[in-house]
């Protein structure tokens, strides 16, 4: 077997080489197919909320508290790309003080302008990280616009965290991303006026149909972690926030699927020149894969 064939790749991981699993998650992310059989559903939560709320130093207190707990947790960051250069700004891993290193696995997974789409290979890469035993799997984004939107949605439960201004709230409602978030963490709950910021969110959401619940910690301090957990871990599913994610999930895999056609570069290509019009482009696609 080749050493660094997929199969090899995963059962060096599956025995805890973490060099093995970066590789195969590698091959994933450029867009190798993999065929793993899928024996148990991955638990993944998603995490959003706007650069300065403080996602990275609360998902490292999720995770120490997990991983104390002999839980293994798995943490893919999806950054954002330039959507001409392909660059990314990837994440800082420096704010992971409070997590185990060795129950903890940190990626970054550049968003390669997959804008309105899911990154290559990310729900592949919850599925394998789920077969080979990591427990709790965390999706961080950076923001609260709509590309954001789009990568938490293949997340069975989603966290939004806001800092003390809930004029980050109201951009996150613009995005639609209240619609199918589970929870709001009002972070920093120990800097002044905090309780009036929750009181704030609370009042913006009153007239929202089904608002989450919003829940005050201090990833700082630790005060509040353990009952954000606790509903973390206890919520009961609600269908209607599963539909509507189940429909952005779909919607966006779609979208990534149309970007891998090899017709797409030439339609776009065409249409930037002014040969065809935009609509005309979709039917050409849309009759590519209806040979298919």
């Amino acid at each position: 077997m080749e050493l660094n064939s997929i199969f090899s790749l995963f059962a060096n991981a599956k025995h805890g080489d973490r060099r093995s699993l970066a590789k195969l998650l590698t091959k994933i992310e450029n867009g190798e197919e993999i065929d793993i059989p899928t024996t148990k559903a991955a638990w993944v939560l998603g995490v959003t909320g706007p650069p300065g709320a403080g996602k990275s130093t609360l998902i490292d207190r999720l995770a120490s508290y997990w991983s104390e707990n002999r839980q293994r947790v798995a943490i893919l960051a999806v950054d954002p790309s330039s959507p001409i250069s392909g660059g990314a700004l990837l994440g800082d891993r420096a704010r992971m003080v409070h997590s185990n290193p060795a129950q903890v696995f940190f990626r970054s997974i550049s968003a390669r302008g997959n804008h309105g789409g899911i990154p290559n290979g990310l729900e592949d890469m919850i599925q394998t990280l789920s077969e080979l035993g990591w427990d709790r799997i965390i999706i961080e984004t950076v923001g609260v616009g709509q590309g954001e939107f789009a990568v938490i949605s293949v997340a069975d439960r989603i966290l939004l965290v806001d800092g003390p201004d809930r004029g980050d709230v109201l951009q996150a409602e613009k995005a639609g991303i209240l619609e199918i978030a589970d929870l709001i963490a009002c972070n920093k709950s120990d800097l002044p006026g905090s309780l009036a910021a929750m009181k704030s969110i609370e009042d913006g959401l009153s007239y929202s149909e089904n608002p989450p619940p919003v829940i005050g910690v201090s990833s700082l301090t630790g005060d509040g972690i353990e009952n954000l957990i606790h509903r973390i871990e206890t919520m009961e599913p609600d269908l209607g926030k599963s539909t509507a994610r189940a429909k952005i999930s779909l919607e966006c895999s779609m979208i990534s699927r149309i970007r891998k056609s090899p017709l797409y570069d030439d339609v776009v290509n065409d249409i930037s020149k002014n040969k065809i019009t935009s609509k005309e482009g979709a039917e050409r696609l849309e009759e590519y894969y209806g040979r298919l």
